[in-house]
C-alpha cells in the first residue's frame, strides 16, 4: 500500500501483533524456567520421592502396553491362533509387571538401574572395540577408548550399587533442570529487552 505522494505506509497492525507475540514468547520461556527450576528443586530435596514416582509412572506405561497389546491381538482378525494367544498372555504378563511397579517400586527401580547399567556396558565395550580398531587419529582413538572405559565403570558401578547410583543421578538431573531453568530465564529476558 501506498500514500498519494508514493511512499509505502507501513502496517502498524503487523508490527502490534508481532511484539504481542514476543511477549508471550517470553513470559512462556520464563514460566518454563520458572518451571525447570522448581522441579530441579524438587529433584534435589526429594531424590527417593522422584524415583517412585518414576517407577509409578513406568508401571502405569507398562499396564496401558498390555491393555493395548491384548486389545491389538483380539481386534486383528487375521492372526493366526497361537499369535493370538502369544500375543494376550504377553499382555497379560505386561500388565502385571505394571502392577508389581505400584506395589513395589522399590524394585522396580533396580530393574530400571540394572537395564541402564547394562546399556552402559554395552556402550563401552562398543567403544572399546571401535578405538581399538580401524583407521582413527591418535585423539579419536584415545576419546573412545576413555569413554568406553568410562561408561563401562558407570555401568558397572550402577549394577552393584543400584540405589545409590540412582539416587545420584536423580540429584545430578535436578542440578541440570536448575542450571536449564535459569539459563532459560536469562536468556527470555535478554531476548525480550534486546528486542522491545
Amino acid at each position: 500500500m501506498a500514500t498519494t505522494d508514493g511512499s509505502p505506509v507501513r502496517d502498524r497492525s503487523s508490527e502490534l501483533g508481532s511484539a504481542s507475540s514476543g511477549t508471550r514468547h517470553t513470559g512462556l520461556r520464563i514460566a518454563l524456567g520458572i518451571l525447570s527450576i522448581v522441579v530441579g528443586i524438587l529433584v534435589i530435596t526429594r531424590p527417593v520421592n522422584t524415583l517412585v514416582f518414576v517407577a509409578i509412572l513406568f508401571g502405569v506405561q507398562l499396564v496401558i502396553l498390555g491393555v493395548v497389546r491384548i486389545a491389538m491381538a483380539v481386534s486383528v482378525a487375521d492372526l493366526p491362533r497361537w499369535l493370538k494367544v502369544l500375543s494376550v498372555i504377553l499382555g497379560i504378563l505386561t500388565i502385571i509387571a505394571g502392577v508389581i511397579c505400584f506395589i513395589r517400586p522399590q524394585a522396580s527401580l533396580v530393574i530400571l538401574a540394572i537395564l541402564l547399567a547394562a546399556g552402559w556396558i554395552a556402550d563401552g565395550v562398543a567403544d572399546l572395540a571401535r578405538g581399538f580398531t580401524g583407521q582413527r587419529s591418535g585423539g579419536e582413538r584415545a576419546y573412545l577408548i576413555v569413554l568406553g572405559v568410562v561408561s563401562i565403570v558407570g555401568g558397572l558401578v550402577v549394577a552393584i550399587f543400584p540405589g545409590e547410583s540412582l539416587v545420584l543421578l536423580t540429584q545430578i538431573a535436578g542440578g541440570a533442570l536448575l542450571l536449564i531453568g535459569a539459563l532459560t530465564c536469562v536468556a527470555a529476558i535478554v531476548g525480550r529487552r534486546r528486542n522491545p
